[in-house]
């Protein structure tokens, strides 16, 4: 193996089916020059294994490991430790049916080192079907998000988001047991929320690098899950309970914000007497906070959520209809 890769690139593959080859060609065409990518097969059955051994046999830039199916998590942590054993100075993240921007890893890393910040964000979008065709970055400088900003970005800031992959962290402050969450849903919202507890800030540089694909097998596209509801809910309880003094006003609003998105999930499905239970909980907790100075009444909160949360509790059917025609995403 060559001398250690400035950048590294960590791919989870479980499955990727039809979408695998067009995420593998977008990262080898990285205008980065010192890059290593870390497939990780996660007991793939569909032959994304074997797809995986073959761009590492075309390109030596590419590392594959094959592990017994553990989870997303599990396969992100084996990447970090691999790309961490073999000296990475940054790591990102994509998912395997997704399409980087060419220049992603130079953009984020030059925007890191320009601001002198542990991680760099930028902007992603999402599409269907033939992925966008990409014209070479010129992006604006690096904004500095300084501690608490990068808290407040990640739990309100749809631009900075929950996701790992629209991210470049340096390798140093990322450990694999920050994947070890036990989530299977917001999990990528639970580990940057620990990583970013520990960092002076993050940079921000207006660039779309990332494309999110959607499709009828992503995740944000299957069934919905009770787990998936569950899990949601969890992980805003924990960053409400782990939140410093500067940010809880900020964690208590995102929690209550989680309630009443929860709820138009229900709401908005034509099966959503399946999810009674679960609607009725959400109920519970969103009509308790209505007057609550730390939720409903919390200054932080958007004027469209205390709407929401207080049609959920007093207009329930109409909320529900509105949901339905005006909610269609991720149903």
């Amino acid at each position: 193996m060559s001398a250690a890769p400035l950048a590294a690139v960590v791919v989870p593959v479980y499955n990727a089916g039809p979408y695998l080859s067009a995420c593998l060609r977008s990262l080898a065409a990285q205008t980065l020059p010192d890059w290593r990518c870390y497939l990780v097969d996660d007991g793939s059955d569909d032959g994304s294994g074997a797809l995986c051994d073959q761009a590492a046999r075309e390109d030596a830039r590419f590392t594959v490991l094959h592990q017994a199916q553990c989870g997303v998590s599990a396969a992100r942590a084996a990447g970090v430790r691999a790309a961490k054993a073999d000296g990475a100075a940054w790591i990102a993240f994509c998912d395997a049916d997704d399409i980087c921007h060419p220049d992603l890893l130079r953009v984020l890393t030059g925007a890191a080192q320009a601001a002198a910040m542990p991680v760099a964000c930028c902007l992603y979008d999402s599409f269907t079907g033939e992925a966008p065709h990409d014209t070479p970055a010129r992006p604006a400088a690096a904004r500095v998000l300084a501690a608490p900003r990068h808290l407040e970005a990640l739990l309100h800031d749809h631009a900075v988001d929950f996701s790992l992959c629209n991210k470049l962290y340096r390798a140093d402050v990322l450990e694999p047991a920050d994947f070890d969450n036990g989530f299977s849903f917001n999990e990528d919202l639970l580990t940057n929320w620990i990583v970013f507890s520990r960092l002076p800030g993050c940079a921000f540089v207006d660039f779309t690098g990332y494309h999110y694909r959607q499709h009828p097998g992503s995740a944000s596209h299957r069934p919905l899950a009770p787990e998936s509801l569950d899990d949601q809910r969890r992980a805003a309880i924990y960053i409400r309970e782990h939140a410093a003094p500067d940010m809880q006003r900020s964690a208590d609003a995102f929690y209550y914000e989680k309630l009443v998105y929860l709820a138009s999930m229900i709401l908005r499905r034509e099966d959503a007497d399946n999810y009674r239970v679960q609607l009725n909980e959400l109920g519970v907790g969103i009509r308790a906070g209505l007057n609550d100075p730390r939720l409903g009444r919390n200054p932080r909160l958007g004027l469209s959520i205390k709407v929401a949360a207080w049609a959920t509790v007093h207009c329930t059917r109409l909320w529900a209809a509105v949901c339905r025609r005006v909610l269609r995403d991720r149903q």
